[in-house]
């Protein structure tokens, strides 16, 4: 009980008692020691109360100490103001880390990409943050032009949502599609308070469709993440035309990401991967992010076609939602060693560029130093494990 209680106290909206209730709990000594499995991914990202809805900066490290994770990396959309208490949590516990910020950008004016700023060097984190607030207000313009749109859907049905529910510790946080489907699952929860009757309105009034799996998890309205499961229905299943988003340059946020000494990576969605990469080394950009996955081809395939181009391949599985699983596993031992010492790598760069700029990892001097990606991926995983 008494750890539920301080698990409960990682969301308390005062930093000095989430760090306190962390700190209590990681020296318990009934703490998960286990070693972690040498074919595990390592890089697990999360999302925190910045960018979604349901885990402080604190939580997120509580979950990869509780797992035994070497790693917890933080990135948030157009944020760092979850850097901070990263920092701090990981100074408290001993952990590795690194924190950065997602944004999406356009090549073109019809063509779109999810691009990363990652291992941020600590001195830069609030001056980084303030040149993101342009991403923010974007960001927030086009899902409250979103929040119009479901309320003139759900209108008829007497649901509506504010425009305030947008706050955070008193403040305006950055605005995420799960934040705003979260709102809109707890709107249908008043209304609709049995869970017999809230998938009878998704099936007959809003005409989803719902699996078996999907269906019976709607229908146990006891579930303490029953909010987060109709949030993603609403969310994946509910059609709707979504707004005109105006969007930065990609060539704006890598200058920016070059400014404040943060390596830039750009995230796979899927399509052609050699044209893919071919924009990535166009760009500019330093490595490419792929989602883990069981096709354990495609992450060698990825992992080759990177190195090839000098672009260090990352794989990474995003923690947006309760319900993630922390479980991905590689069939090849050497290539999670691969994938393991590339996130080391984000690791060592923020370790480096912290102290210095000058030795991030793919900055001129690094790489008139070290012109074979190889060799500095040798180096910056080392000093990750620092």
């Amino acid at each position: 009980m008494q750890n539920e209680q301080l698990v409960a106290k990682l969301n308390d909206k005062r930093l000095r008692v989430r760090l306190k209730a962390l700190k209590t709990l990681c020296l318990d000594e009934s703490f998960s020691n286990t070693p972690y499995g040498e074919d595990r991914n390592i890089n697990y990202v999360f999302r925190t109360v910045y960018s979604c809805f349901d885990r402080t900066p604190s939580l997120a490290v509580y979950y990869t100490k509780k797992f035994s994770m070497p790693l917890t990396a933080i990135v948030d959309y157009a944020s760092l103001s979850s850097a901070e208490e990263l920092i701090k949590a990981e100074k408290l516990t001993g952990g590795l880390y690194y924190c950065g910020a997602e944004v999406a950008v356009k090549i073109a004016e019809d063509k779109r990409i999810i691009l990363s700023a990652v291992g941020v060097p600590h001195k830069n984190v609030k001056a980084f943050n303030d040149d993101l607030s342009s991403y923010r207000a974007k960001r927030l313009a086009f899902t409250n032009a979103l929040r119009e749109k479901l309320n003139a859907r759900f209108k008829k049905h007497s649901i509506s949502l504010p425009y305030a529910f947008w706050s955070l510790f008193g403040k305006i946080k950055t605005t995420s599609l799960e934040d705003l489907y979260v709102n809109l699952a707890s709107e249908v929860m008043k209304k609709y308070q049995s869970g017999k009757d809230v998938t009878e309105f998704l099936l007959n009034d809003l005409k989803i469709e719902l699996t078996e799996e999907e269906l019976k998890k709607l229908e146990d309205s006891s579930s303490t993440l029953y909010v987060f499961d109709l949030a993603y229905a609403l969310k994946n299943k509910l059609v709707i035309k979504q707004p005109v988003e105006d969007l930065n340059t990609a060539s704006d946020f890598i200058a920016l990401c070059k400014k404040h000494g943060a390596m830039s990576s750009a995230t796979y969605k899927g399509g052609d991967l050699d044209e893919f990469l071919k924009e990535v080394k166009q760009l500019g950009i330093n490595s490419a992010t792929a989602e883990f996955s069981n096709d354990q081809a495609f992450m060698r395939d990825f992992y080759d076609k990177c190195l090839s181009l000098g672009v260090l391949p990352v794989i990474r599985t995003l923690v947006a939602h309760p319900r993630k699983r922390l479980d991905g596993s590689f069939e090849d031992l050497e290539l999670a060693k691969k994938y393991k010492d590339n996130a080391l790598c984000i690791v060592g760069h923020e370790i480096s560029a912290s102290i210095n700029p000058e030795d991030g990892m793919f900055s001129r001097k690094t790489v008139e130093q070290f012109p074979s990606l190889e060799e500095r991926i040798k180096l910056y995983s080392r000093v990750g494990t620092k």
